[in-house]
């Protein structure tokens, strides 16, 4: 009797739009890494808004390694939290098409772009990033975050530690944390390994740096 294929693991990305350059060579290893492991386990749709900065990175290594394995295998699914030529000129730093080049330029590769309805709710401000937060918290078997971990911030709308919380707010739920400082951030990087989070009983955020973390959860019980 054949073998079923496994259903594919749902592997979503939040993260800074603006991350220091000293830290991108090391997080797009961490990502290549992570991303291979993961396929070898079952087949990837592999969520990315193709925001810039932790978006695109992500992006960038799910379509490395879909080259590698084929789509497939792996596959690129680019949800929107309005249209996209709001969204693109929501990114769009004044006076450049940088951002608009590198969407597009990944939006053309990938196997699906979608708007995520607003279903009555506001179009502008913080509620379309709270939407799509909602939306990758729902469908993420996993989350990885791309982020300087400062939960002593404001816990803004639609941002990454916003999102994080978002998501392990369903029980038994892990993120995958790569730790990346701002841009504009002047401190040494304070943590460089990879970790899994998750919240203890009291709703403290607890990591594992353990290398085989990552494996660990790949072997756990269905999720729920």
């Amino acid at each position: 009797m054949a073998s079923l294929t496994p259903s594919p693991l749902v592997i979503a990305v939040s993260g800074h739009r603006a991350l220091h350059a000293d830290d991108c060579a090391r997080l797009r290893a961490q990502l290549s890494s992570a991303l291979a492991e993961l396929a070898q386990a079952a087949p990837l749709d592999c969520l990315s808004p193709l925001a810039a900065g932790a978006d695109q990175l992500f992006a960038e290594q799910v379509l490395d390694l879909q080259a590698r394995l084929g789509a497939g295998r792996v596959r690129l699914l680019a949800p929107l939290p309005m249209p996209e030529a709001a969204y693109i000129a929501s990114q769009e730093q004044p006076g450049s098409t940088s951002f608009r080049d590198s969407y597009l330029a990944l939006s053309g590769r990938a196997q699906a772009v979608f708007e995520l309805p607003a279903d009555g709710g506001a179009l502008e401000g913080a509620a379309p990033y709270v939407r799509l937060g909602d939306y990758l918290a729902a469908q993420a078997d996993l989350l990885v975050a791309v982020w300087d971990g400062d939960t002593n911030a404001g816990r803004q709308p639609g941002g990454t530690f916003d999102v994080l919380m978002r998501y392990l707010a369903a029980p038994g739920r892990t993120v995958l944390h790569l730790p990346a400082r701002r841009a504009d951030s002047l401190v040494a990087a304070a943590r460089a390994m990879p970790a899994m989070l998750a919240l203890d009983a009291a709703g403290r955020l607890q990591r594992d740096e353990d290398p085989g973390a990552l494996a660990r959860w790949l072997s756990r019980p269905a999720a729920s």
